[in-house]
Parts: structure tokens; sequence; C-alpha cells
């Protein structure tokens, strides 16, 4: 009994995280119509999403700033003009992604208030 109460309450809390999570009021509508078991699922793979979404953006950072920057691989070790590349290429690469998220949520909110 305890188990399906802490379950239910655990529910209860991740729902309204999601949906700030996902964006406009609306987004999520719906879900609450489901049974817990299916607004678990769903939730279950807004997670899975999310998580495979984020590894796949870092894999491709790693990846760019790699390839860009480690240049010999004649020394085990990084040397410090290597080093310096990869800081800049990330610090590129995150302040565009948060450039670009605050120009999504811009766009969402127009769209918002459109509707």
């Amino acid at each position: 009994f305890c188990l399906v109460q802490q379950q239910q309450w655990q529910q209860q809390q991740q729902c309204p995280i999601i949906a700030k999570m996902a964006g406009p009021p609306g987004m999520m509508a719906g879900i609450e119509s489901l049974s817990q078991r299916d607004q678990h699922q769903v939730l279950a793979q807004l997670n899975d999403m999310q998580m495979a979404e984020s590894m796949n953006t870092y894999n491709g950072l790693v990846e760019r700033c790699f390839n860009e920057c480690v240049t010999s691989f004649r020394s085990k070790s990084v040397d410090a003009s290597e080093e310096q590349c990869v800081k800049r290429c990330v610090t590129k690469f995150m302040t565009f992604s948060q450039r670009i998220a605050v120009r999504f949520q811009e766009k969402q909110q127009q769209m918002g208030q459109k509707m």
C-alpha cells in the first residue's frame, strides 16, 4: 500500500515538472486523461528521449571539439594550445546553444500569444 501511495505521489510531482519542461501551456494537455500507468509510460519515454538527446548533444560536442583542436598524437597528454582550443570550442558551443534556447523560447511565446 505504501509503495502505491509513493508512486502516485511521485507521478503527481513529476507531471507539473514535465509540463513546465515541455513548453507552453497546453503542450502536455491530455496527459491527465490517461491512466496512471500510461502517464508513467509517457513520462518515462519523455525522460528516455531527453536523455538520448542530451547524449547526442554531448557526443557531438566532444567529437567536434576533438576534431577541431587535437592535432598531434605524439604525446599522451593534451598540450596547452589544444587545451585552450577545446575551452574556446566548448564555450562557443555553450553560448550558441543558450542563444538558440532563448530564441526558441521567444518564438514559443510568440506562437502562444497568437493562439
